[in-house]
């Protein structure tokens, strides 16, 4: 598992939902840039997958991010909170630039 301390991990000046999801998924991209997961049969993805996109039509860029983390069986039985179930794409630390405002 990518290992958070969320007292020191987390720049200080991400203060919104949004910004900690844009920041989750840079550090995962980062870390598992060219990780593929099996999504159906005959159809694989990367695992991680964040970018910058201009919108024409909006007159605006967009961050899009798509994660595909895989769930616990437990989920099924178990009590806990969705995020509780899902499993870790592997163990490599937080870089240091993603922990620096």
């Amino acid at each position: 598992m990518t290992a958070i301390n969320i007292a020191t991990d987390i720049p200080s000046q991400i203060g919104t939902v949004e910004e900690l999801a844009a920041w989750c998924a840079a550090v995962l991209f980062a870390n598992y840039p060219t990780m593929v997961v099996t999504e159906g049969v005959g159809y694989t993805e990367r695992a991680a997958q964040v970018g910058d996109f201009w919108v024409a039509a909006a007159g605006k860029t967009r961050k899009i991010v798509r994660l595909s983390l895989e769930i616990s069986p437990d989920n099924l039985s178990a009590s806990g909170k969705p995020w509780t179930f899902v499993q870790p794409l592997g163990n490599t630390a937080i870089p240091a630039a993603f922990k620096e405002n």
